[in-house]
């Protein structure tokens, strides 16, 4: 497996439940570790930071305006105005994006199994967005996003299981090899492997371009799991998006 650090991915929109790790982690993947161009908005400031680097490859990253999946239908016109701001003052095109929803299977922020179930069922390809609604690929992470940093990191953690994603933070407070500004080449290769290590010990069969019905295989064994008081074993979908982008190359 290898990093392209060639490679071109045009305009990429993350659409992110938090206001601080999400983009601390896309921004040192992609402006850190690749050199994109990179524009961010929080919903907790009114200024947009930008980094023009790359005009080939540009990422932008903004947040729900509550932190919770059910934001991303229930609130549209917030990030209608901000898709209109991004197009207007930033030349980026979200309607010809490709565009990642990363949320948490957190069960204190995102309570409603049903309302996730149909996430994962129409949001299923990050390419397909040419009405410029309800378009693009849910990304989870299990229990939470910082399962992806972990897989950076740690070896086998498909032996690991937390039931919140507080649990997680815990566990990083207490690995301290677990650190963002280590995050590099290599250990993106090592949480891909990780990401595929899941998918073979849950004998789940994926596939890059088509991975929704996969992401419902992992979301309802997942849940089996918890509701037997075992808690989720960690696992970011993060990975995904480098897989898709052409980022992380299979070796042939």
């Amino acid at each position: 497996m290898r990093i392209n650090k060639e490679k071109r991915i045009g305009q990429v929109l993350f659409i992110v439940e938090g206001s601080s790790t999400e983009f601390n982690y896309l921004y040192k993947i992609f402006c850190g570790l690749l050199g994109y161009s990179y524009v961010a908005k929080k919903r907790n400031t009114p200024d947009y930071y930008v980094k023009d680097s790359d005009p080939y490859s540009k990422v932008a990253v903004v947040n729900t305006r509550e932190s919770n999946i059910r934001d991303i239908s229930e609130n549209p016109k917030y990030l209608d105005d901000v898709f209109d701001v991004l197009r207007e003052q930033y030349h980026f095109p979200v309607e010809r994006s490709a565009i990642y929803y990363l949320f948490d299977r957190d069960p204190e922020s995102n309570t409603n199994i049903e309302l996730i179930e149909k996430y994962i069922k129409i949001l299923a390809n990050p390419y397909d967005n040419e009405d410029g609604e309800q378009a693009g690929q849910l990304l989870l992470s299990y229990p939470s996003i910082e399962s992806f940093i972990v897989s950076n990191f740690i070896d086998e953690t498909i032996n690991l299981y937390f039931g919140l994603g507080k649990e997680v933070k815990n566990y990083i407070g207490k690995n301290k090899q677990i650190q963002l500004n280590k995050i590099s080449d290599k250990t993106l290769i090592k949480a891909a492997y990780e990401f595929m290590s899941y998918l073979t010990a849950e004998e789940i069969t994926w596939d890059i371009d088509d991975f929704a019905p996969a992401s419902f295989a992992v979301f309802t064994k997942q849940e089996a799991n918890y509701l037997l008081g075992g808690g989720f074993r960690l696992f970011s979908m993060l990975t995904l998006a480098l897989f898709q982008m052409g980022i992380l190359e299979l070796d042939k």
